[in-house]
């Protein structure tokens, strides 16, 4: 289906309506697959979107699903006489329940032939009072940095900006760097030291500029050891290891490196360096774990504030590339705002 195929009973209609997860799936992709084709993350929403379109009777369970699980997949179209040219959707975020109730904006598209018509602030605009409706008490998104005109309309709809972040990817086919020849100890997190990796973790990555990452918040539960998390990482074929430097009177860390590994798939990484070691353990770090990852052929990913520019120059010079950069967003609804969990 086209983005401006018109859709059968709505073929007079004008304006924003929910989804129809029968009749708009194709027409979404289509739209997503325009206006981001670059966007590889949006190629591969598009591919999904075309082929869930295809399941036929799947989708009305898919849809009765969806009243019942409150916001799965959530969203409106914007029909202009009866053909669809613009997408929001709406999901809720899964973060913690004592940072209040989240929810994500994301695939906002208009048609270009439709542009400057007020189409994406009006779905927006929908979306809001959709998560209010739901008692939600925040909303988030993230935006291209370069997206001067959808950076001005979300700030013009109440959002602010809380970070922008660099994704960084290292190719599987790249080699480990020689060892330096002036290494710190660095070893494997203890589970006893939990906290003093969020103690860290509130200092350079705090909520109020976008914690740890999109979708990942600043919270004990972020580094607290779980029983049910190992089970389920376990499971699921993955694992992580926290490597960190002490400081000289083992009291707190002075920096770590986290690595998310999936059974065959690529290693995602957070690095967290206090301030007073800006520039003099980042690269030690990062060379300690490339070298621990060579020969095993796995890409390498993270994201990383792009203010900090000593820990980006070193992920250049290791022969990570930039993907993308993103300016993460967030509006605490009227009356509603949460608590960052930040001192």
């Amino acid at each position: 289906m086209s983005a401006l195929t018109v859709l059968g009973g709505d073929s007079a209609f004008t304006g924003a309506r929910p989804v129809n997860l029968r009749t708009d799936l194709g027409g979404i992709a289509e739209l997503i697959d325009l206006c981001f084709s670059v966007d590889e993350a949006g190629r591969a929403t598009a591919r999904e979107l075309r082929a869930l379109s295809q399941t036929g009777p799947l989708l009305a369970l898919l849809q009765r699903m969806d009243r019942l699980l409150d916001g799965l997949g959530q969203g409106f179209v914007w029909l202009e006489a009866g053909r669809l040219v613009g997408n929001v959707s709406v999901a809720a975020a899964d973060y913690p329940s004592d940072m209040g109730k989240g929810y994500i904006i994301a695939n906002v598209a208009v048609h270009p032939d439709f542009r400057r018509r007020g189409i994406a602030k009006a779905l927006v605009s929908k979306a809001l009072e959709h998560i209010a409706a739901r008692k939600g008490t925040f909303a988030i998104l993230q935006v291209e940095a370069d997206n001067y005109a959808a950076r001005d309309l979300y700030r013009a709809l109440g959002f602010y900006e809380e970070r922008t972040f660099i994704k960084w990817q290292r190719s599987a086919m790249l080699r480990a760097p020689h060892k330096l020849e002036d290494m710190p100890f660095i070893t494997l997190r203890q589970g006893s030291e939990w906290r003093a990796e969020y103690e860290l973790a509130r200092l350079v990555r705090p909520n109020r500029r976008g914690g740890i990452g999109w979708l990942r918040p600043t919270h004990p539960s972020q580094f607290r050891p779980s029983l049910w998390r190992f089970l389920a990482m376990l499971f699921s074929g993955q694992g992580v290891e926290r490597w960190i430097v002490r400081s000289s009177d083992e009291r707190s860390l002075l920096a770590s490196l986290t690595a998310r590994t999936q059974f065959g798939g690529a290693v995602q990484l957070s690095l967290l360096v206090h301030p007073s070691q800006a520039g003099k353990l980042e690269k030690p770090l990062l060379n300690y774990l490339l070298r621990r990852f060579d020969g095993q052929h796995r890409a390498l990913y993270l994201e990383h504030p792009a203010d900090d520019a000593v820990a980006n120059a070193i992920f250049e010079e290791y022969g990570f590339t930039r993907r993308h950069t993103l300016v993460h967003m967030r509006r605490d609804l009227a009356g509603r705002a949460a608590e960052h969990g930040d001192a």
